[in-house]
């Protein structure tokens, strides 16, 4: 174990899993759950957390390409604490009780439900409008302000509700054996077109929350320098290492920002979504990017 901790992260990514050592260097930038759920477990053993993100289907296929060894723990009883052992043990109750099977037709119902929803707005916006009046030679095709007012709450309803589909879409929660024929990748296209966010942003990034939650030099999820600080930590400035870069707590945070955070909180949130926008773009471009460049 103390040899595989010594390779660096970027050049030579080992991690165990269940005993086994993993060479998964050469799929750090392939990674669908993005580079720094890789590289946070780097040297370590990382058996739960790939347990807990992973299909079965995954796990029973996929790894044993990247095994280039073993580890020798002795006695299991020595090499983890009662909390990791008490943990293990609950994830395999769950397991047979049959809590992480997935029925398809759960997913089928959801997508009836939004989309009975959406039509509802479609309905409700182009079948009244008020029509053409000859009288004053007009054409004034607004909606009534009631209707209007549904439409857009059935609107921002659906966006919602499919969200959570694209939620669980994200956890590849969706399905658990490649058996379980949901085409998870179309489900994704599906989220990511009505929603407008992109579900491969969202796993590269709230991925790495749920592997290192509320770490405040790695989780992205909590890094909003310089709008808000969630951690005394950060007033000092830090560098992330998911964004590579330092967060500075500088004059627009110390004056503006986060000694009125608890105002600003609300204001914000009413257009946080079009941040969801511009970053998913960003991660899209930087994808395009990076394709072009290994393929010249």
């Amino acid at each position: 174990l103390a040899e595989i901790s010594r390779h660096p992260p970027r050049q030579s990514t080992w991690l165990i899993y269940r005993s086994q050592v993993l060479d998964v260097t050469k799929w750090i930038s392939s990674h669908p759950g993005g580079e720094q759920t890789l590289l946070r477990f780097a040297g370590m053993d990382a058996t739960d957390e790939i347990r807990a993100f992973h299909d079965d289907w995954v796990l029973e296929e996929k790894v044993r390409h990247f095994v280039i060894g073993t580890v020798d723990y002795g006695n299991d009883d020595d090499a983890f604490s009662e909390l990791v052992r008490d943990f293990r043990e609950l994830g395999q109750t769950f397991d047979q009780l049959g809590y992480f099977r997935v029925s398809p037709f759960f997913y089928v119902k959801k997508l009836v439900w939004v989309f009975s929803i959406f039509f509802t707005t479609l309905f409700l916006l182009f079948h009244n409008k008020k029509p053409y009046d000859a009288d004053t030679d007009s054409n004034n095709d607004s909606l009534p302000i009631p209707i209007a007012l549904v439409a857009a709450t059935l609107l921002g309803l659906f966006w919602q509700q499919f969200a959570f589909i694209g939620h669980d879409v994200g956890h590849m929660s969706t399905r658990t054996h490649a058996r379980d024929h949901i085409p998870v990748p179309h489900l994704s296209a599906l989220v990511t077109f009505f929603n407008g966010i992109s579900v491969a942003w969202w796993k590269a990034t709230h991925n790495v929350h749920h592997a290192v939650p509320n770490s405040i030099d790695c989780d992205p999820d909590i890094a909003h320098l310089p709008v808000f600080a969630l951690h005394k930590g950060m007033f000092g400035g830090l560098f992330n290492k998911y964004h590579g870069r330092v967060m500075e707590f500088d004059w627009v945070a110390r004056r503006v920002f986060v000694p009125y955070q608890h105002f600003w909180y609300y204001p914000i949130m009413m257009v946080a979504r079009f941040n969801l926008y511009f970053q998913s773009g960003i991660f899209l471009v930087n994808g395009l990017m990076s394709r072009t460049i290994l393929d010249s």
